[in-house]
């Protein structure tokens, strides 16, 4: 018959725990700081036209009901190399829409109908992947058009 005796050290009991308990906040902390670009935004979910239109009256934007133009397209593999400026108009805004490289999405385009001093020709667009809102943008059309983010103007 063996017996055998073992003693425990309390510098080491001690050590094994701090290191155990750094390990432990490493694995619950870590991917939550890793996993998510922005984590305090959550997805704008609008799976229908009225949450659409609802969504650009919250940020002041008045629109037709309706969309102008509905548009299924396939996002290209590296759009960063395709669409690099309307990708950092996107990241400005906070929205996802260079995740979403290489997936079907859909464009909605709504008239907008109170861009401050300019009556006619702007547009707002939303990029919807499923019910998820990716990306948005406001244009103007014709002579002096622009493109800007979804935000309304400031006067």
């Amino acid at each position: 018959m063996f017996v055998f005796h073992v003693r425990q050290v309390k510098p080491k009991i001690i050590a094994l725990c701090a290191t155990t308990a750094i390990i432990l906040c490493a694995v619950l902390l870590l991917p939550g700081c890793l996993g998510k670009k922005n984590p305090s935004s959550d997805p704008i979910i609008a799976p229908t036209v009225e949450k659409q239109v609802a969504y650009l009256e919250q940020l002041g934007w008045q629109v037709s009901t309706s969309p102008l133009e509905t548009l299924e397209l396939q996002l290209p593999e590296d759009l960063k190399a395709d669409y690099a400026d309307y990708c950092k108009l996107q990241e400005k805004q906070k929205m996802p829409f260079a995740d979403f490289a290489g997936q079907t999405v859909k464009r909605y385009t709504f008239t907008v109908t109170n861009y401050p001093q300019i009556e006619h020709g702007v547009q707002a667009n939303l990029y919807l992947c499923g019910e998820q809102i990716i990306g948005g943008d406001i244009i103007a059309t014709g002579e002096n058009g622009f493109q800007t983010e979804l935000t309304f103007p400031n006067a």
